[in-house]
């Protein structure tokens, strides 16, 4: 606070000045008496400021130097005790009085006259560039700076001036003759260009009126949609309880008009009076002016408001005019309505759609929408804290392209690069060898396994991340819920349920248990296609199978015509080598009834042979085991009595017996025993049941009606008497 010393007689002329000019030396101020200043006053003050302490105490703003329109009223200067009932104390006695000063009623339609000597010797006057000053971030510009070229916005530039505030309009009939050029010259030098209306506004029409007219003149000097629009209210006769609504209507009526940011200028007083509502319009969204008879750098005046005006006195070398200058807090005056880049080091997951990712502030341009980037992750290199509320992030790529500002609450933010987690319920198959299974996809510090000892396992994944590096990475739990780690998406092949992922394969099964299901569905189990038992020893080819998530493998089974048979437990089958079906074991007798077929010594191609059947033809042999083909045929391994393996015959190309003895083979014709001491067997199976011997029946003559060519290689015939009584099976040796 400044300390300062008057005499009576300067008191006195200090006084009648502070109450006819509207331009009050204290906090609270009342704007709205006004009067003009008689010029005997500031040749009195003038004449006798050399008897006065150097510092002097009331400052009012320059913006507006207009001439005075109407002649003064002479106010007179008393002596000392003519002025006793002014609440002035004696002369020489120290008064204190606030430290500031605070502009209202800078009207360019009424201008009033400007102590301007008054003015300078009591506030710094302030040169661009020196040191221990406040912030100079913008300047607020109207007609009375006239015309300032290009280059002179470019010195502003090089003295840290990134934006201005250009007066367009004033009530409903006032604009700024110097506006468009202003606002051309601004923008080639680079700097921010804002806009602001003097308003007038005591009635809700009024007050539209002049917004209608304030939007207006911005379309006619085509500044963007998104141009801060700033209402500089200092009229002391719209400071009472209708300031708040009409302002409302003010903003909403600029709003409809596609002017989205509005900011509010007043002094402190103004801020404070609790006319203009701070809540309803937001501390973030006013631009306070306070002047400090010395401002230094280390003062924050008003920093709970976007900017701070702190000086009407402001020079720039070259230019003759001062400014008025501020410090923008917020960064919106001087970079936009977005406010300042914030750096930013982090990364988003987009968990909103329908969100458009903005090319730039303006809102006119788009580069995508979060629809078609939905879950993906970004970094944020940046962000602003836009005077609309929204928080937007400046988004990169992995390779550190730029893809656009986003709402902030579009996003969700991650604890590293791999993104958010992301709920999933989903089984997958890993399709690929030899990939890790990552136990940490921030840094990819720690491993947990290795899809090689996993391969085409299927796992649910209950989770996923979308890394900012593009790739996917799923959260792996087996059928126990133990977490097997986060593995690439790339790496494995998703599938429609539990029963993973379609597995290619060609092979050939044989089903070798009865009773088991055939499936139509192996997701839910669902439905049904048929049983093994119809089907039993039957060999199917196997053109896929899924490794169900329950650890079982299931086959998909086609028949020699190509038809599906349904899905089988691979438990319950056996898996052949080729088409020929699973070795099946066997213990029979055939005999060889038909000539010219093929003893195969491979049944898989076919591609061998061991022998044909019309020299073996009648023969008996030892059937060990068999394949049931997938063609549908069934191929004998034939072994002879010496145990030596004679082929593989179709079955189709033997007659089986039901022992040793062969196959029964009709016969017709007449023997004679012709050797005594052999039997004659009842059964030559296992020759356990005799009919008696040769000798009783030696020369005599029989029928034989059919015979067997015994696998010892004897053949047995099966004879009768005259009268057709069986006599037995009598090994054809002993006849003749």
């Amino acid at each position: 606070m400044k300390i300062i010393k008057f005499k009576s007689t300067i008191l006195c002329a200090f006084t009648a000045l502070t109450i006819s000019m509207n331009l009050p030396a204290y906090a609270e101020e009342t704007s709205e008496e006004t009067s003009n200043v008689d010029s005997s006053i500031s040749s009195t003050l003038e004449s006798t400021q050399s008897t006065t302490e150097t510092s002097s105490s009331v400052v009012e703003s320059t913006e507006s130097s207009s001439e005075v329109n109407s002649s003064t009223d002479s106010v007179e200067v008393d002596s000392e005790e003519e002025t006793t009932q002014s609440s002035v104390t004696e002369p020489d006695e120290t008064l204190y009085f606030e430290d500031y000063y605070l502009p209202s009623g800078r009207s360019d339609s009424t201008p009033v006259a400007r102590s301007s000597n008054l003015l300078r010797n009591s506030m710094d006057i302030v040169y661009a560039g020196e040191a221990n000053r406040p912030k100079s971030h913008f300047i607020d510009i109207s007609s009375h700076n006239s015309s300032i070229s290009v280059a002179n916005f470019k010195k502003m530039k090089t003295y840290g001036i990134k934006g201005v505030v250009v007066k367009l309009t004033e009530a409903d009939y006032y604009t700024n003759p110097f506006a468009q050029e202003q606002i051309n010259n601004a923008t080639a030098a680079g700097l921010k260009v804002s806009a602001y209306h003097y308003a007038h506004y005591t009635t809700s029409s009024s007050a539209a009126k002049e917004a209608n007219y304030f939007a207006s003149l911005a379309d006619r000097f085509k500044l963007p949609k998104s141009t801060i629009m700033v209402i500089d209210i200092e009229e002391g006769k719209m400071l009472n309880s209708s300031l708040t609504p009409n302002t409302t209507t003010f903003v909403n009526t600029l709003k409809s008009k596609g002017y989205s940011n509005p900011m509010y200028y007043m002094n402190r007083s103004y801020a404070t009076s609790g006319y203009f509502s701070v809540s309803k319009f937001g501390t973030k969204n006013m631009w306070v002016a306070q002047y400090p008879y010395t401002p230094t750098a280390a003062m924050k005046w008003n920093n709970e408001f976007s900017a701070w005006q702190w000086s009407s006195q402001y020079y720039i070398p070259g230019i003759a005019h001062p400014f008025d200058i501020s410090m923008d807090y917020s960064g919106y005056l001087e970079s936009g309505a977005q406010g300042r880049w914030l750096s930013a080091n982090q990364y988003v997951t987009i968990t909103k759609k329908n969100y458009s990712i903005w090319s730039n502030f303006n809102f006119n341009s788009t580069t995508n929408s979060t629809t078609k980037v939905y879950n993906k992750t970004f970094k944020v290199n940046g962000k602003y804290n836009h005077m609309n509320g929204a928080t937007y992030y400046s988004l990169y790529d992995n390779n550190g392209n730029w893809k656009g500002y986003l709402n902030a609450e579009a996003t969700t933010s991650a604890s590293g690069p791999q993104g958010i987690w992301l709920s999933e319920n989903k089984y997958i198959t890993l399709t690929k060898k030899g990939q890790t299974l990552w136990g940490d996809i921030n840094k990819f510090s720690s491993k947990k396994g290795n899809s090689t000892n996993l391969y085409q396992q299927t796992f649910q994944a209950k989770g996923k991340y979308n890394h900012v590096s593009g790739a996917v990475y799923y959260s792996l739990y087996d059928n126990k819920g133990t977490w097997r780690g986060y593995l690439n998406s790339a790496l494995a092949t998703s599938a429609t349920g539990a029963q993973g992922a379609w597995l290619k394969e060609n092979k050939y099964v044989t089903l070798t248990k009865k009773g088991q299901t055939l499936w139509g569905n192996i997701d839910k189990f669902s439905s049904k296609k048929g049983n093994t038992t119809a089907l039993y020893q039957q060999t199917f080819q196997v053109k896929g199978k899924y490794k169900h998530f329950s650890g079982a493998v299931y086959y998909s089974l086609y028949d020699n015509k190509g038809k599906w048979k349904g899905y089988l437990n691979s438990a319950l089958a056996t898996s052949a080598t080729g088409p020929q079906g699973a070795w099946l074991k066997e213990n029979k007798y055939v005999t060889l009834t038909k000539k010219g077929q093929t003893l195969w010594g491979n049944i898989d191609k076919f591609s061998s042979k061991k022998g044909n059947t019309t020299p073996l033809y009648q023969q008996t042999f030892q059937v060990k085991g068999k394949y049931n083909h997938v063609s549908g045929a069934v191929y004998y391994s034939l072994y002879d009595n010496k145990g030596k393996w004679k082929g593989y015959l179709n079955a189709a190309g033997a007659t089986s017996a039901t022992g040793a003895q062969g196959a029964w083979i009709k016969t017709n014709k007449q023997v004679t025993i012709e050797r005594k001491k052999y039997t004659v067997w009842a059964d030559i199976n296992t020759f356990s049941k005799k009919k008696g011997n040769t000798t009783d029946l030696y020369k005599k003559n029989y029928q034989v009606q059919g015979m067997y060519n015994h696998f010892s290689g004897a053949a047995y015939y099966s004879i009768y008497d005259k009268n057709g009584t069986w006599i037995g099976y009598l090994n054809s040796n002993a006849t003749k």
